[in-house]
């Protein structure tokens, strides 16, 4: 039966630990573009879906208030299923619920993709932050959440001018 004790797990090698640190610093640089963009696409999507200013703001209430609400309990998720796991289920769905809000039918149906959004993006914040602190120690570790924090750093920076991007027609 195999042990619970970190300390006797096989070590990784550092290959190994430098391509989590790069899927969770990428997931730190796509997590803040879903709740810094949508703001920005308000008027494209009121134009599309319609629906009342109180109602389009719930488009980033329904984002926030599921994704700060779920965190610690995804954190314990993370550490009672595992952080790696935890993790890739978040990105996964994260992923999936962004592809399924393209096809929102009306803005009732696109406010409840984002709560499902802000659930998996908690999922994978905290399984990502949590692996982090189980694949590196001490200088290390201090390193590996520093280019987290940028790499999100740079999501928050960046969201509102990728979403804003537009192409127009040639006059």
């Amino acid at each position: 039966m195999p042990s619970s004790n970190p300390a006797a797990a096989p070590a990784r090698g550092r290959h190994d630990r430098f391509w989590i640190l790069g899927a969770i610093c990428l997931a730190g640089l796509v997590l803040p573009l879903s709740f810094t963009a949508p703001p920005v696409a308000i008027p494209a999507i009121a134009a599309e879906l319609g629906g009342s200013p109180v109602a389009l703001n719930w488009m980033t209430n329904a984002f926030m208030l599921a994704f700060g609400s779920c965190l610690m309990a995804a954190g314990t998720l993370a550490d009672t299923y595992g952080r790696k796991r935890v993790f890739a289920t978040g990105i996964v769905a994260f992923a999936a619920v962004s592809l399924l809000l393209a096809l929102a039918p009306s803005l009732a149906a696109l406010n409840a993709l984002r709560v499902l959004q802000g659930v998996a993006a908690a999922l994978a914040l905290a399984g990502g932050n949590a692996a982090l602190s189980q694949e590196f120690h001490g200088p290390a570790r201090i390193r590996a959440f520093s280019l987290l924090g940028t790499a999100f750093g740079l999501g928050l920076a960046f969201g509102p001018s990728l979403a804003g991007c537009r192409r127009y027609p040639p006059p």
